[in-house]
């Protein structure tokens, strides 16, 4: 025998013994595979028919327990040394009410903005010349008492701030808030799907999933910027700001087994 029919007859040994070792299903096994996908998919169906999913919203109405006051000091100079140098000790006077007069702690006095910049003119051929320099210094104060808000800015517009830049009330209890709003979710999921199951001759037997959706945080309007140049009125009222309320809101899609 030849080299090359000795090596046709190997291969087709090898072949024919890879054949052999194959495993074989026959009709009995393909039944019990089809058999099988079939149960699993009617196990999944009488389950689906045995759960109910209902939506619950859960809201709460809360009082603002912070205040976040934009104040700034405005100063003006024929150059940026006078301005800068007018706008720090405007600024000092201000800080000082802020720590002394109403017990603000430094941590809760943080700069958010700071400028210096030319002051143009524009004559009538559309050339610029600077007539001075402005400068701006703007801090953000986290103020707790909001029954005082009104008195903490007519405080600083005394002491030199002569802008107000905006005023946001939030809470610094959210986690707990919205701790209490998904209780108020998942309560009201349950009795929908309780009204659900009776209506249809079924009761509810146990929470089968839990997803839980969205939080909104409905919060007071917030306050633009305010020259606060002036902080009584003619007849002598202080400034009165009032912090209104807030609304947490949050959702949960609950899967009960009946």
């Amino acid at each position: 025998m030849n080299g090359a029919l000795w090596k046709r007859w190997a291969i087709a040994g090898l072949a024919g013994a890879m054949l052999a070792a194959a495993p074989v299903y026959g009709p009995a096994v393909m039944d019990s595979v089809r058999g099988g996908t079939a149960m699993a998919a009617e196990t999944a169906a009488a389950t689906a028919a045995r759960t109910i999913s209902v939506s619950g919203e859960g809201k709460i109405t809360i009082q603002p327990d912070v205040a976040y006051v934009n104040i700034s000091v405005f100063t003006k100079g024929k150059t940026a040394n006078e301005a800068q140098t007018a706008n720090a000790t405007a600024f000092a006077a201000v800080e000082k009410a802020l720590k002394e007069q109403f017990k603000v702690e430094a941590k809760d006095i943080k700069t958010s903005g700071f400028y210096v910049q030319p002051e143009y003119q524009w004559s009538d051929k559309g050339e610029s010349s600077i007539v001075g320099y402005t400068a701006d210094h703007t801090v953000t104060v986290t103020y707790r008492d909001l029954a005082g808000i009104g008195k903490l800015l007519d405080g600083v517009s005394k002491a030199g701030a002569n802008r107000i830049q905006g005023i946001r009330f939030d809470t610094e209890k959210a986690d707990a808030y919205e701790i209490q709003a998904i209780e108020k979710a998942i309560a009201n999921a349950k009795v929908k799907a309780d009204a659900i199951a009776k209506t249809v001759g079924r009761s509810v037997k146990g929470v089968m999933h839990v997803q839980h959706g969205s939080v909104s945080n409905a919060a007071p309007p917030f306050y633009p910027m305010v020259k606060a140049e002036a902080a009584m009125d003619a007849g002598g009222a202080g400034t009165s700001v009032q912090p209104g309320e807030m609304e947490i809101t949050t959702t949960v899609t609950v899967t009960y087994e009946m």
